[in-house]
């Protein structure tokens, strides 16, 4: 994951306490057979305090291991199936939603008087994870922040996949 961070002065700042985020690009990226092999999201972020990641020392709940607020940038991988719905993602071998796609972003809060915060934070994603050769995808993509206010949430395209 690589993370760009820029800071704003109150005077220039419309953002909200609520984390803000939009689809900055995606791209495919092919593998010596000219296959799909990586899907990287860029997602652009803004957030009024400033309360954006967490620390390594961010173990207990909600932000524990297995809690729901542990990853703070879920995204979900779609995958369309037979009826022309998109689903979400299981592992085959343990029939749980796949989730290695999900991050944990570092503390992003600056220093100093001023909080306000935006950037973008690039993400790579296996583009056929299991084995299981998708055709169509679509990822679902929220960001939470340490208060836990949820941002809106973007959906990528739909992303023809070769394998």
């Amino acid at each position: 994951m690589v993370i760009c961070i820029v800071g704003c002065s109150p005077e220039s700042d419309s953002f909200t306490i609520e984390p803000k985020i939009y689809l900055e690009s995606v791209t495919q990226f092919k593998n010596v057979q000219n296959k799909d092999s990586v899907i990287q999201l860029k997602i652009g972020y803004s957030d009024a305090d400033g309360d954006i990641g967490l620390d390594e020392s961010d173990t207990l709940p909600p932000f524990h291991f297995s809690g729901p607020y542990y990853h703070n940038l879920p995204i979900t991988f779609l995958v369309k199936n037979s009826n022309g719905y998109f689903e979400e993602l299981y592992d085959p071998n343990r029939n749980t939603p796949y989730g290695f796609q999900h991050e944990r972003i570092p503390n992003l809060t600056p220093e100093g008087k001023y909080k306000s915060i935006s950037g973008i934070v690039t993400v790579n994603i296996a583009a056929n994870p299991f084995f299981t050769n998708p055709k169509h995808v679509k990822f679902e993509i929220q960001l939470l922040d340490r208060s836990l206010h949820k941002s809106n949430t973007i959906f990528t395209d739909i992303l023809q996949l070769e394998h």
